[in-house]
Protein backbone atom coordinates (compact mmCIF):
# COMPACT_ATOMS: atom_id res chain seq x y z
CA UNK A 1 0.00 0.00 0.00
CA UNK A 2 2.37 2.63 -1.18
CA UNK A 3 1.39 6.23 -1.56
CA UNK A 4 0.10 7.43 -4.93
CA UNK A 5 0.43 10.83 -6.63
CA UNK A 6 -3.25 11.52 -5.92
CA UNK A 7 -3.93 13.83 -3.00
CA UNK A 8 -4.99 12.43 0.33
CA UNK A 9 -8.31 14.23 -0.06
CA UNK A 10 -9.12 12.64 -3.42
CA UNK A 11 -8.13 9.20 -2.14
CA UNK A 12 -10.29 9.78 0.94
CA UNK A 13 -13.26 10.44 -1.31
CA UNK A 14 -12.47 7.42 -3.46
CA UNK A 15 -12.19 5.17 -0.40
CA UNK A 16 -15.45 6.17 1.25
CA UNK A 17 -17.16 5.53 -2.11
CA UNK A 18 -15.51 2.20 -2.91
CA UNK A 19 -16.00 0.88 0.64
CA UNK A 20 -19.56 2.22 0.75
CA UNK A 21 -18.89 3.97 4.06
CA UNK A 22 -21.04 7.02 3.39
CA UNK A 23 -23.86 8.25 1.23
CA UNK A 24 -24.86 11.82 0.56
CA UNK A 25 -26.85 13.38 3.37
CA UNK A 26 -25.34 11.19 6.11
CA UNK A 27 -24.82 12.49 9.63
CA UNK A 28 -21.38 11.66 11.01
CA UNK A 29 -19.80 12.02 14.44
CA UNK A 30 -16.03 12.28 14.04
CA UNK A 31 -14.17 10.69 16.96
CA UNK A 32 -11.41 13.17 17.78
CA UNK A 33 -8.72 12.43 20.34
CA UNK A 34 -6.65 15.47 19.40
CA UNK A 35 -3.88 13.35 17.81
CA UNK A 36 -2.66 13.84 14.28
CA UNK A 37 -4.77 11.05 12.73
CA UNK A 38 -8.06 12.27 14.15
CA UNK A 39 -7.33 15.95 13.43
CA UNK A 40 -6.56 15.11 9.80
CA UNK A 41 -9.71 13.00 9.62
CA UNK A 42 -11.73 15.94 10.90
CA UNK A 43 -10.20 18.25 8.26
CA UNK A 44 -10.95 15.77 5.48
CA UNK A 45 -14.57 15.52 6.55
CA UNK A 46 -14.85 19.30 6.66
CA UNK A 47 -13.41 19.47 3.14
CA UNK A 48 -16.03 17.06 1.73
CA UNK A 49 -18.90 18.23 3.89
CA UNK A 50 -20.61 20.36 1.25
CA UNK A 51 -19.98 17.94 -1.63
CA UNK A 52 -21.53 15.06 0.33
CA UNK A 53 -24.15 17.18 2.10
CA UNK A 54 -22.93 15.88 5.46
CA UNK A 55 -23.98 16.92 8.94
CA UNK A 56 -20.96 16.64 11.22
CA UNK A 57 -20.31 16.53 14.93
CA UNK A 58 -17.37 15.73 17.19
CA UNK A 59 -17.19 13.11 19.94
CA UNK A 60 -14.39 12.85 22.51
CA UNK A 61 -13.76 10.63 25.53
CA UNK A 62 -11.44 11.75 28.33
CA UNK A 63 -10.17 8.52 29.90
CA UNK A 64 -8.39 10.45 32.69
CA UNK A 65 -5.35 8.20 32.39
CA UNK A 66 -2.75 10.93 31.94
CA UNK A 67 -3.87 13.55 34.45
CA UNK A 68 -3.50 17.13 33.21
CA UNK A 69 -2.45 15.92 29.77
CA UNK A 70 -5.83 14.19 29.29
CA UNK A 71 -7.63 17.34 30.39
CA UNK A 72 -5.57 19.42 27.96
CA UNK A 73 -6.50 17.03 25.15
CA UNK A 74 -10.17 17.53 26.01
CA UNK A 75 -9.80 21.29 25.99
CA UNK A 76 -7.96 21.16 22.65
CA UNK A 77 -10.81 19.16 21.10
CA UNK A 78 -13.39 21.54 22.58
CA UNK A 79 -11.59 24.44 20.93
CA UNK A 80 -11.40 22.65 17.57
CA UNK A 81 -15.13 21.89 17.63
CA UNK A 82 -15.90 25.48 18.57
CA UNK A 83 -13.70 26.88 15.79
CA UNK A 84 -15.53 24.79 13.20
CA UNK A 85 -18.92 25.38 14.87
CA UNK A 86 -19.58 21.69 15.28
CA UNK A 87 -21.69 20.13 18.05
CA UNK A 88 -19.49 18.40 20.59
CA UNK A 89 -20.20 15.34 22.73
CA UNK A 90 -17.70 14.75 25.55
CA UNK A 91 -17.57 12.28 28.39
CA UNK A 92 -15.06 11.87 31.20
CA UNK A 93 -14.67 8.24 32.30
CA UNK A 94 -12.75 6.52 35.10
CA UNK A 95 -10.91 4.07 32.87
CA UNK A 96 -8.45 2.93 35.54
CA UNK A 97 -11.14 2.15 38.09
CA UNK A 98 -13.16 0.33 35.43
CA UNK A 99 -10.07 -1.66 34.44
CA UNK A 100 -9.55 -2.83 38.02
CA UNK A 101 -13.23 -3.67 38.54
CA UNK A 102 -13.48 -5.55 35.24
CA UNK A 103 -10.06 -7.27 35.34
CA UNK A 104 -9.05 -5.57 32.09
CA UNK A 105 -5.91 -3.79 31.00
CA UNK A 106 -6.06 0.00 30.92
CA UNK A 107 -6.20 -0.05 27.13
CA UNK A 108 -8.97 -2.65 27.01
CA UNK A 109 -11.02 -0.78 29.60
CA UNK A 110 -10.54 2.54 27.84
CA UNK A 111 -11.56 1.05 24.51
CA UNK A 112 -14.72 -0.50 25.92
CA UNK A 113 -15.78 2.71 27.64
CA UNK A 114 -14.93 4.74 24.54
CA UNK A 115 -17.02 2.70 22.14
CA UNK A 116 -19.93 2.53 24.57
CA UNK A 117 -20.02 6.31 24.66
CA UNK A 118 -19.62 6.57 20.90
CA UNK A 119 -22.82 4.61 20.48
CA UNK A 120 -24.63 6.57 23.20
CA UNK A 121 -23.58 9.90 21.65
CA UNK A 122 -24.47 8.72 18.14
CA UNK A 123 -28.02 7.87 19.21
CA UNK A 124 -28.35 11.03 21.28
CA UNK A 125 -27.23 13.18 18.35
CA UNK A 126 -29.32 11.31 15.81
CA UNK A 127 -26.25 10.52 13.73
CA UNK A 128 -25.78 7.82 11.09
CA UNK A 129 -22.31 6.71 12.13
CA UNK A 130 -19.18 7.43 14.14
CA UNK A 131 -15.94 7.77 12.18
CA UNK A 132 -12.67 6.77 13.85
CA UNK A 133 -9.17 7.57 12.59
CA UNK A 134 -7.62 4.11 12.33
CA UNK A 135 -5.17 3.99 9.43
CA UNK A 136 -3.10 1.44 7.50
CA UNK A 137 -0.23 1.27 10.00
CA UNK A 138 -2.71 0.64 12.81
CA UNK A 139 -4.20 -2.18 10.76
CA UNK A 140 -0.79 -3.73 10.05
CA UNK A 141 0.11 -3.64 13.75
CA UNK A 142 -3.23 -5.22 14.63
CA UNK A 143 -2.69 -8.06 12.16
CA UNK A 144 0.80 -8.71 13.53
CA UNK A 145 -0.45 -8.64 17.11
CA UNK A 146 -3.15 -11.13 16.20
CA UNK A 147 -0.63 -13.38 14.48
CA UNK A 148 1.33 -13.48 17.73
CA UNK A 149 -1.85 -14.10 19.76
CA UNK A 150 -3.01 -16.82 17.37
CA UNK A 151 -6.53 -15.44 17.02
CA UNK A 152 -7.41 -17.20 13.76
CA UNK A 153 -8.71 -15.89 10.46
CA UNK A 154 -10.79 -13.16 12.06
CA UNK A 155 -7.73 -11.75 13.78
CA UNK A 156 -5.72 -11.85 10.57
CA UNK A 157 -8.51 -9.86 8.89
CA UNK A 158 -7.40 -6.89 10.97
CA UNK A 159 -9.51 -3.79 11.50
CA UNK A 160 -12.72 -3.75 9.44
CA UNK A 161 -13.62 -0.58 7.56
CA UNK A 162 -17.11 -0.87 9.02
CA UNK A 163 -18.41 -2.64 12.08
CA UNK A 164 -21.03 -5.29 11.47
CA UNK A 165 -23.64 -3.02 13.08
CA UNK A 166 -22.63 -0.29 10.60
CA UNK A 167 -22.42 2.39 13.28
CA UNK A 168 -18.60 2.63 13.28
CA UNK A 169 -16.73 3.50 10.09
CA UNK A 170 -12.98 3.85 9.50
CA UNK A 171 -12.44 5.97 6.40
CA UNK A 172 -8.67 6.40 6.86
CA UNK A 173 -7.68 2.73 6.57
CA UNK A 174 -6.28 3.37 3.09
CA UNK A 175 -3.72 5.92 4.37
CA UNK A 176 -0.27 5.46 5.83
CA UNK A 177 0.90 7.16 9.00
CA UNK A 178 3.72 9.09 7.31
CA UNK A 179 1.45 10.56 4.61
CA UNK A 180 -1.10 11.61 7.24
CA UNK A 181 1.63 13.40 9.17
CA UNK A 182 2.90 14.99 5.95
CA UNK A 183 -0.61 16.18 5.12
CA UNK A 184 -0.93 17.73 8.60
CA UNK A 185 2.34 19.64 8.18
CA UNK A 186 1.47 20.83 4.66
CA UNK A 187 -1.96 22.07 5.73
CA UNK A 188 -0.90 23.55 9.10
CA UNK A 189 -3.15 21.21 11.03
CA UNK A 190 -2.36 21.43 14.74
CA UNK A 191 -2.59 18.34 16.92
CA UNK A 192 -1.65 16.92 20.29
CA UNK A 193 0.94 14.20 20.98
CA UNK A 194 -0.01 11.42 23.40
CA UNK A 195 2.95 10.78 25.71
CA UNK A 196 1.76 7.21 26.38
CA UNK A 197 2.56 6.36 22.75
CA UNK A 198 6.23 6.46 23.74
CA UNK A 199 5.89 3.84 26.48
CA UNK A 200 7.38 0.48 25.54
CA UNK A 201 5.32 -1.34 28.21
CA UNK A 202 2.46 -1.63 25.75
CA UNK A 203 2.73 -4.40 23.15
CA UNK A 204 1.44 -2.26 20.32
CA UNK A 205 4.01 0.46 21.01
CA UNK A 206 6.75 -2.17 21.16
CA UNK A 207 5.71 -3.53 17.77
CA UNK A 208 5.45 -0.04 16.31
CA UNK A 209 8.80 1.22 17.55
CA UNK A 210 10.99 -1.88 17.80
CA UNK A 211 9.60 -4.64 15.60
CA UNK A 212 8.06 -2.99 12.54
CA UNK A 213 11.18 -0.92 11.68
CA UNK A 214 13.33 -4.08 11.79
CA UNK A 215 10.84 -6.01 9.64
CA UNK A 216 10.78 -3.13 7.17
CA UNK A 217 14.57 -2.89 7.03
CA UNK A 218 15.47 -6.58 7.11
CA UNK A 219 12.47 -8.55 5.80
CA UNK A 220 10.18 -6.50 3.56
CA UNK A 221 10.44 -2.78 2.80
CA UNK A 222 6.67 -2.46 2.56
CA UNK A 223 5.73 -4.61 5.54
CA UNK A 224 2.73 -2.39 6.28
CA UNK A 225 1.38 -2.85 2.76
CA UNK A 226 2.03 -6.58 2.90
CA UNK A 227 0.13 -7.00 6.17
CA UNK A 228 -2.76 -4.90 4.87
CA UNK A 229 -3.01 -7.07 1.76
CA UNK A 230 -3.06 -10.14 3.98
CA UNK A 231 -5.86 -8.56 6.01
CA UNK A 232 -7.87 -7.90 2.86
CA UNK A 233 -7.58 -11.53 1.76
CA UNK A 234 -8.45 -12.79 5.24
CA UNK A 235 -11.58 -10.62 5.35
CA UNK A 236 -12.82 -12.34 2.22
CA UNK A 237 -11.93 -15.77 3.63
CA UNK A 238 -13.56 -14.90 6.95
CA UNK A 239 -16.89 -14.30 5.22
CA UNK A 240 -16.76 -17.72 3.56
CA UNK A 241 -15.84 -19.46 6.81
CA UNK A 242 -18.54 -17.58 8.71
CA UNK A 243 -21.12 -19.00 6.30
CA UNK A 244 -19.90 -22.54 7.01
CA UNK A 245 -19.88 -21.95 10.76
CA UNK A 246 -23.43 -20.60 10.62
CA UNK A 247 -24.61 -23.65 8.66
CA UNK A 248 -23.29 -26.01 11.38
CA UNK A 249 -23.88 -23.90 14.47
CA UNK A 250 -27.24 -25.25 15.64
CA UNK A 251 -26.07 -28.86 15.27
CA UNK A 252 -23.03 -28.31 17.50
CA UNK A 253 -23.79 -25.46 19.92
CA UNK A 254 -26.74 -25.40 22.29
CA UNK A 255 -27.92 -23.60 25.40
CA UNK A 256 -28.93 -26.11 28.07
CA UNK A 257 -31.76 -25.95 30.59
CA UNK A 258 -29.55 -23.94 32.97
CA UNK A 259 -28.83 -21.37 30.25
CA UNK A 260 -25.24 -22.52 29.85
CA UNK A 261 -23.63 -22.68 26.43
CA UNK A 262 -22.67 -26.26 25.53
CA UNK A 263 -20.73 -27.85 22.67
CA UNK A 264 -21.46 -31.35 21.41
CA UNK A 265 -18.10 -33.12 21.30
CA UNK A 266 -18.88 -35.63 18.52
CA UNK A 267 -20.46 -33.12 16.10
CA UNK A 268 -17.66 -30.64 16.79
CA UNK A 269 -14.95 -33.20 16.00
CA UNK A 270 -16.78 -34.29 12.85
CA UNK A 271 -15.98 -31.01 11.04
CA UNK A 272 -12.56 -29.95 9.70
CA UNK A 273 -10.10 -28.57 12.24
CA UNK A 274 -10.27 -24.98 10.94
CA UNK A 275 -14.05 -25.01 11.47
CA UNK A 276 -13.65 -26.55 14.93
CA UNK A 277 -11.41 -23.63 15.84
CA UNK A 278 -13.74 -21.03 14.37
CA UNK A 279 -16.76 -22.49 16.16
CA UNK A 280 -14.86 -22.48 19.46
CA UNK A 281 -13.69 -18.92 18.81
CA UNK A 282 -17.25 -17.79 18.21
CA UNK A 283 -18.32 -19.39 21.50
CA UNK A 284 -15.46 -17.80 23.39
CA UNK A 285 -16.08 -14.35 21.94
CA UNK A 286 -19.58 -14.40 23.38
CA UNK A 287 -18.17 -15.25 26.82
CA UNK A 288 -14.73 -13.66 27.12
CA UNK A 289 -13.53 -10.15 26.35
CA UNK A 290 -10.14 -11.40 25.20
CA UNK A 291 -9.50 -14.67 23.44
CA UNK A 292 -6.04 -16.19 23.03
CA UNK A 293 -4.96 -19.14 20.90
CA UNK A 294 -4.26 -21.08 24.09
CA UNK A 295 -7.98 -20.88 24.96
CA UNK A 296 -8.94 -22.57 21.70
CA UNK A 297 -6.27 -25.24 22.08
CA UNK A 298 -7.40 -25.88 25.67
CA UNK A 299 -10.98 -26.48 24.53
CA UNK A 300 -9.87 -28.83 21.77
CA UNK A 301 -7.69 -30.70 24.26
CA UNK A 302 -10.64 -30.98 26.64
CA UNK A 303 -12.50 -32.97 23.96
CA UNK A 304 -10.08 -35.87 24.54
CA UNK A 305 -10.50 -35.94 28.33
CA UNK A 306 -13.15 -37.80 30.35
CA UNK A 307 -16.08 -36.32 32.24
CA UNK A 308 -15.10 -34.00 35.08
CA UNK A 309 -12.01 -32.45 33.51
CA UNK A 310 -12.10 -28.68 33.28
CA UNK A 311 -10.11 -25.68 32.07
CA UNK A 312 -10.11 -22.07 33.20
CA UNK A 313 -10.37 -19.76 30.17
CA UNK A 314 -10.31 -16.40 31.92
CA UNK A 315 -10.91 -14.97 35.35
CA UNK A 316 -14.64 -15.30 34.79
CA UNK A 317 -15.17 -18.18 32.36
CA UNK A 318 -14.35 -21.89 32.50
CA UNK A 319 -15.35 -25.05 30.65
CA UNK A 320 -15.69 -28.67 31.69
CA UNK A 321 -16.36 -32.04 30.05
CA UNK A 322 -19.73 -33.53 30.91
CA UNK A 323 -20.14 -36.88 29.12
CA UNK A 324 -20.72 -36.08 25.43
CA UNK A 325 -20.53 -32.32 25.69
CA UNK A 326 -18.41 -29.40 26.81
CA UNK A 327 -20.07 -26.90 29.12
CA UNK A 328 -19.07 -23.25 29.43
CA UNK A 329 -19.78 -21.62 32.78
CA UNK A 330 -19.18 -18.38 34.57
CA UNK A 331 -16.26 -19.09 36.89
CA UNK A 332 -16.55 -16.19 39.25
CA UNK A 333 -16.26 -18.18 42.41
CA UNK A 334 -15.59 -15.91 45.36
CA UNK A 335 -16.04 -17.49 48.75
CA UNK A 336 -19.48 -17.21 50.25
CA UNK A 337 -19.75 -14.90 53.25
CA UNK A 338 -19.38 -16.74 56.56
CA UNK A 339 -22.92 -15.96 57.67
CA UNK A 340 -24.74 -16.99 60.84
CA UNK A 341 -28.33 -18.11 60.26
CA UNK A 342 -31.26 -18.91 62.55
CA UNK A 343 -34.22 -21.27 62.55
CA UNK A 344 -37.23 -19.63 60.95
CA UNK A 345 -35.05 -17.47 58.74
CA UNK A 346 -35.04 -17.07 54.96
CA UNK A 347 -31.78 -15.78 53.55
CA UNK A 348 -30.89 -14.42 50.11
CA UNK A 349 -27.32 -14.76 48.89
CA UNK A 350 -25.87 -13.72 45.55
CA UNK A 351 -26.55 -17.09 43.92
CA UNK A 352 -29.26 -18.75 46.03
CA UNK A 353 -31.97 -18.55 48.66
CA UNK A 354 -31.81 -20.65 51.84
CA UNK A 355 -34.57 -21.13 54.37
CA UNK A 356 -34.69 -23.02 57.69
CA UNK A 357 -38.27 -23.73 58.79
CA UNK A 358 -39.12 -25.33 62.10
CA UNK A 359 -39.29 -27.06 64.42
CA UNK A 360 -42.10 -28.87 62.59
CA UNK A 361 -43.99 -32.12 63.10
CA UNK A 362 -42.49 -35.11 61.32
CA UNK A 363 -43.93 -35.18 57.78
CA UNK A 364 -45.69 -38.22 56.37
CA UNK A 365 -43.41 -38.23 53.29
CA UNK A 366 -40.13 -36.61 52.41
CA UNK A 367 -39.85 -36.64 48.62
CA UNK A 368 -36.73 -37.06 46.49
CA UNK A 369 -35.80 -33.43 45.83
CA UNK A 370 -32.22 -32.85 47.02
CA UNK A 371 -32.96 -29.13 47.26
CA UNK A 372 -35.30 -29.80 50.21
CA UNK A 373 -34.15 -31.84 53.21
CA UNK A 374 -35.47 -32.56 56.69
CA UNK A 375 -33.15 -32.88 59.68
CA UNK A 376 -33.61 -33.81 63.32
CA UNK A 377 -34.37 -30.52 65.11
CA UNK A 378 -32.83 -31.73 68.37
CA UNK A 379 -29.48 -32.39 66.65
CA UNK A 380 -29.10 -28.81 65.52
CA UNK A 381 -27.23 -26.50 67.85
CA UNK A 382 -27.66 -22.76 68.30
CA UNK A 383 -24.61 -21.82 66.22
CA UNK A 384 -25.68 -22.33 62.60
CA UNK A 385 -23.44 -21.04 59.81
CA UNK A 386 -23.53 -20.97 56.00
CA UNK A 387 -20.10 -20.90 54.35
CA UNK A 388 -17.97 -22.13 51.45
CA UNK A 389 -16.03 -25.38 51.24
CA UNK A 390 -12.49 -25.25 52.60
CA UNK A 391 -9.57 -27.65 52.48
CA UNK A 392 -9.83 -30.42 55.06
CA UNK A 393 -13.63 -30.40 55.26
CA UNK A 394 -15.27 -33.77 55.87
CA UNK A 395 -18.74 -35.12 56.60
CA UNK A 396 -20.59 -38.44 56.91
CA UNK A 397 -22.66 -38.80 53.74
CA UNK A 398 -26.25 -39.88 54.30
CA UNK A 399 -26.44 -43.67 54.31
CA UNK A 400 -22.78 -44.14 55.30
CA UNK A 401 -21.09 -44.72 58.66
CA UNK A 402 -17.62 -43.37 57.88
CA UNK A 403 -16.53 -39.85 57.18
CA UNK A 404 -15.54 -38.64 53.72
CA UNK A 405 -13.51 -35.64 52.61
CA UNK A 406 -15.59 -33.09 50.77
CA UNK A 407 -12.88 -32.84 48.10
CA UNK A 408 -13.36 -36.57 47.40
CA UNK A 409 -17.12 -36.20 47.45
CA UNK A 410 -16.96 -33.35 44.90
CA UNK A 411 -14.70 -35.47 42.70
CA UNK A 412 -17.16 -38.36 42.84
CA UNK A 413 -20.00 -35.96 42.02
CA UNK A 414 -17.93 -34.60 39.11
CA UNK A 415 -18.12 -31.06 40.46
CA UNK A 416 -15.56 -28.93 38.57
CA UNK A 417 -12.84 -27.38 40.70
CA UNK A 418 -14.00 -23.80 40.04
CA UNK A 419 -17.56 -24.63 41.19
CA UNK A 420 -16.62 -26.11 44.56
CA UNK A 421 -16.60 -22.82 46.40
CA UNK A 422 -19.97 -21.80 44.96
CA UNK A 423 -21.76 -24.70 46.72
CA UNK A 424 -23.04 -23.55 50.14
CA UNK A 425 -22.42 -25.63 53.23
CA UNK A 426 -24.63 -25.50 56.30
CA UNK A 427 -22.87 -26.36 59.54
CA UNK A 428 -23.99 -26.62 63.17
CA UNK A 429 -21.52 -26.10 66.00
CA UNK A 430 -18.70 -26.71 63.56
CA UNK A 431 -20.15 -29.92 62.10
CA UNK A 432 -21.38 -30.10 58.51
CA UNK A 433 -25.15 -30.62 58.29
CA UNK A 434 -25.79 -30.29 54.58
CA UNK A 435 -23.89 -29.78 51.34
CA UNK A 436 -26.79 -27.76 50.01
CA UNK A 437 -28.53 -29.37 47.08
CA UNK A 438 -26.07 -32.29 47.12
CA UNK A 439 -26.05 -34.51 50.23
CA UNK A 440 -27.20 -34.48 53.85
CA UNK A 441 -24.89 -35.56 56.68
CA UNK A 442 -26.01 -38.89 58.18
CA UNK A 443 -25.56 -37.59 61.73
CA UNK A 444 -28.48 -35.15 61.31
CA UNK A 445 -30.96 -37.44 59.57
CA UNK A 446 -34.47 -38.10 60.81
CA UNK A 447 -34.68 -41.36 62.81
CA UNK A 448 -37.28 -43.27 64.81
CA UNK A 449 -36.22 -41.25 67.84
CA UNK A 450 -36.80 -37.88 66.14
CA UNK A 451 -39.47 -35.75 67.84
CA UNK A 452 -39.52 -32.75 65.45
CA UNK A 453 -37.79 -31.69 62.25
CA UNK A 454 -36.39 -28.62 60.52
CA UNK A 455 -37.09 -28.24 56.82
CA UNK A 456 -34.10 -26.95 54.87
CA UNK A 457 -34.75 -25.46 51.42
CA UNK A 458 -32.07 -24.44 48.93
CA UNK A 459 -33.13 -22.48 45.84
CA UNK A 460 -30.41 -21.64 43.27
CA UNK A 461 -30.86 -18.32 41.50
CA UNK A 462 -30.50 -18.03 37.71
CA UNK A 463 -26.91 -17.42 36.61
CA UNK A 464 -26.32 -14.18 34.68
CA UNK A 465 -23.93 -14.79 31.74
Amino acid sequence: MTSTPHSLLSRFTDYIQSASLLKKGDRVLVAVSGGVDSMVLLRLFLDVQDEWDLRLGVVHVNHQLRGRESDDDEEFVRTAADVHRLPLYVKRVEALAFAHASHLSKQQAARQLRYEFFETARKQAGMTSVATAHQADDNAETVLLNVLRGTGVRGLAGIPSRWESGSIIRPLLFARRDEIEKYARKNDITFRTDSSNESMEYRRNFLRKAVMPVLSAEVHPDIVGSLNRLASLMRQLEKRIAMQVEARWDKIVHVDEQERMTLGVAPLLSVPLFLQEEIILRCLRTLCRNVEADNVHAILDLCSHPTGHSVRLSRSVAAYRDRDRLVFVQAKAPDLPHQHVNLGGRYTFERFHLSLTGPLPIPDAYGNDRKTEYVDADRLGANLVVRSWKEGDWFVPLGMRTKKKLSDFFTDEKVPLFEKRTIPILESEGEIVWICGKRLDDRFKVTSRTRSVVRLEFTPLPTVH
